[in-house]
Parts: C-alpha cells; structure tokens; sequence
C-alpha cells in the first residue's frame, strides 16, 4: 500500500538525514546556539565555520526539507527512551494530542515504550493512539538502530484500518447471505484454488466442510463429486478431463451453463461466471423437482393435444391478448395452416383474415375480434357462416375460457331433410 511504502522512504531519508548531521557533528567547530535552533533542526545545524561544499550543502538542504515535509512521524531516542529529535510532522502530532505540552522540551511521548517493537526485531507493528480529548489513530510504526539510538516511523494507517473494517463487516454481511441461499455457492480464485463456500453446497454435494476449508483446487473438487456420483459419468477419462477443461474456458467467456443429471436421480443446473480479477464463482442447483415438473407439464400438454387432435373439429384457442396457442390437427388441415412455424405469433387479427378466405363476408368475424379484445365479462355465443366453395354453412363457436382466453371452433350443420306427413289413404264415409 502507498502508506506503507511511504513509511520506508521516509526512514531511508531520516537515516541518510541524521547521518549527515552526525558527519557534521563530527567537525571540529562550535555548534549552534541551542537557544535560536528549533530541535528538528538542531541535529542538521552547520557548525561556523565548517568547510561544506556547495553540494553537501544544497544536499543537507534536501533532506533538511523532505524530513520536513514528509507525512509520516519520525523521531530519534536513546535506549531508555528520552527522545532527543523529531520531524515536524512528529511535533505537530504532539502538539495535537498533548496541548498542554506544545511548545516544550523534551516532546511529549505519542507512543508508550512498552507498545513499541524492538528495532532489532524485524517487521512493523500497529499501535493506537489514544487520548480522552481526541479519537483514536491508528499508526503503523517500524523501528531501526542508528549507532546506540533508535529511529522510529510511524505512519498514520486510520483510512487503511476503516477500509479493513468495512470489508470485513462486508464479508460478513456476503457470508451472512450466502448461508440462507438454497443454492450452494463455490468461488475459486484466480489460480482456482477454492475461497469460499456456504453449507448450502455441502448439503448438495456431501462434500466435508472441513476438507473444503482446506482450499482444494478446483479439479480436485471435481475429481471429489465424481468420486461421490455427484457429476455425469463420462463414456472415458479424457472425456471426463476434457469437460474440466471446457467448464473454466466457458466460465472465462462468461458463457458456461450446464445442467448434470446424476446416477441418483437428481438433476443439478451448474452455472459458472467469471470474476473481474481471474476468479470463477459456480453456482449448483437443485432442479430435480422443476425439471420433474416440467415433464408432467409437457405430457399434460402432449395428451391434451392428443386428445384434440382426435376429436375435436377445426378449433383455435387465443390467450387473453389475442394471440393463438393452440389449433387442433382439424385446423391446421382445414385453413393449410401450420401452427408454430410462422415468423411471428398469429394474432386474432390475422386469423379472422385467414378465415375470410375460406368462408363468405360476414359481420361474425368483426364480432370475434372485439370478444377477443375485450376485457369485460363474457358469455359464450355462436352464429352460422358459409363456405364459398359451394355455401355449405358452418356453425362456428366463441366460448370463454380460464384465464381470459377464447375458443374459436367450427363444426358442420347437418341440414335433416324435411319430413312430409304420409297421406292417409283410408276411404272416409260421408255422413247421410
């Protein structure tokens, strides 16, 4: 992170700062007045007379400002821990958090000597600050040995520990939710190697939580469904190996999407999509129960059909906006029409004009496309059209359905031929 990084350089340029200043300490001249020097710039002071050239100088003048400037707290003390200099940046926290003490020498201690790691030991430790008057900061702080003192940085890290925080209260919001999915959920990183996983995914595919937990590749987790029955049963290995192959290339397209039915009856719809940064999260369904849904629906339908296409005389069915869904065989062969290979959904419009070319005008076709369209309460009516090959009348029938929907069905009239009353032919006797 750029703080972070921030903290080496600043220490790198503190170093190279009090070994210059020790460099000029070493000269053999009097010193500054104590009383006219700041005590950042007490160690950096050039001695009187000193032999400096103009590029040590233009050099100190360098590090005299970047130590200045820089946003990270550093300071000097000795193994007892009095310090004995500082950055400005140090002073200006003192100054902050110790008002009482600004101004005054020695500073006052930000860090207590017991939170402060070793310089000897390597690493860097996070330390906070806190005081009544003030919030708490968080600092990152690295020591390092500098002849028989201790150089200390100390990088302020609030922002870093907020960001931490919010993405841990959002993992553990994800998780949360993730827990209550019926649908089990598997995310690998970017070198397939498993992250996470909530129980719903254990409850489907009898895998440990404990062995996931132990981060399994993503083969290996499949090697372990097929170990359990729990992937379709390939004709080979390679075939088998194959299909691994093909599930991370089509989760990298964002395209993969496959549905397993397994040995045991259970059908499982495996979804994979890509992660902005290389990972796959896979999802795994339970679809035993829809797709087993989904037969019965389509065999209702298929015998429904069946049953139409034996009895019933030429019959169309319109959902509530007009648009046919079904025709028996009668239909389709009456009218040449062929039910489902149109570009398009026939509406009742289109319909009553094919009806028009096989029967004569009639204001019976105007009636069925206001029925049709109509969203009030309707009644079932009927009314006769003709042919016009050779006027032969048709009863044709508007029936309301469930669900708005509307038939329309034409059957024969079948004209009995009239009876003629038979002529008695008894002899009548006349009255005399």
């Amino acid at each position: 992170m750029l703080e972070l990084d921030l903290t080496g350089f600043a220490t790198l340029v503190a170093v190279s700062f009090l070994t210059a200043a020790a460099a000029l300490a070493a000269l053999r001249f009097l010193g500054p007045d104590p009383a006219t020097t700041s005590h950042s710039d007490q160690a950096l002071a050039t001695p009187p007379g000193a032999a400096v050239s103009p590029e040590v100088s233009a050099e100190l003048d360098r590090l005299r400002a970047t130590v200045a400037n820089v946003p990270v707290l550093l300071w000097v003390q000795s193994e007892d821990g009095a310090i004995s200099w500082a950055n400005k940046a140090y002073i200006d926290r003192a100054d902050q958090l110790f008002p009482d003490k600004a101004g005054t020498w020695p500073l006052a201690r930000i860090f207590k000597a017991t939170s402060l790691a070793h310089p000897d030991t390597a690493g860097s430790r996070r330390i906070a600050v806190e005081v009544e008057t003030v919030e708490k900061h968080w600092f990152d702080v690295e020591g390092f040995r500098v002849g028989d003192d201790f150089l200390y940085s100390a990088t302020p890290i609030d922002l870093t520990i907020k960001a931490e925080h919010s993405l841990r209260s959002f993992v553990q919001t994800l998780t949360s939710t993730f827990a209550h999915l019926q649908v089990g959920l598997a995310i690998f990183d970017k070198r397939r190697q498993l992250v996470l996983f909530n129980p719903a995914l254990t409850d489907l595919t009898t895998l440990e939580p404990e062995w996931l937990s132990s981060r399994p590749s993503l083969a290996e987790v499949l090697d372990r469904l097929r170990d359990r029955n729990m992937l379709p049963e390939p004709k080979d290995y390679k075939e088998w190996r194959n299909r691994l192959t093909s599930l991370e290339a089509a989760a990298n397209r964002g395209a993969f999407e496959e549905t397993w039915a397994l040995s045991t009856g259970q059908n499982f719809r495996i979804r994979a999509r890509p992660h902005h940064d290389g990972g796959i999260a896979i999802t795994i369904e339970d679809v035993s129960s829809e797709l087993s849904l989904t037969r019965r629906f389509r065999s209702e339908i298929e015998l429904g059909q069946g049953v139409i296409d034996s009895v019933a005389p030429p019959l169309a069915v319109f959902n509530e906006g007009g648009v046919l869904v079904m025709s028996s065989a009668a239909y389709d062969s009456f009218f040449s029409y062929e039910f489902g290979q149109e570009l398009r959904p026939q509406s009742v419009v289109d319909a009553t004009a094919l009806w028009q070319e096989v029967f004569e005008p009639s204001p019976v076709w105007g009636d069925i496309r206001d029925f049709g369209w109509t969203d009030r309460s309707r009644s079932p009516w009927e009314d006769t059209v003709y042919l016009r090959d050779g006027h032969v009348p048709y009863r044709c029938r508007i029936s309301p359905l469930a669900a708005g929907m509307t038939m329309v069905a034409f059957d024969t009239v079948v004209i009995e031929p009239r009876k003629i009353a038979p002529v008695d032919s008894t002899p009548q006797t006349l009255a005399g």
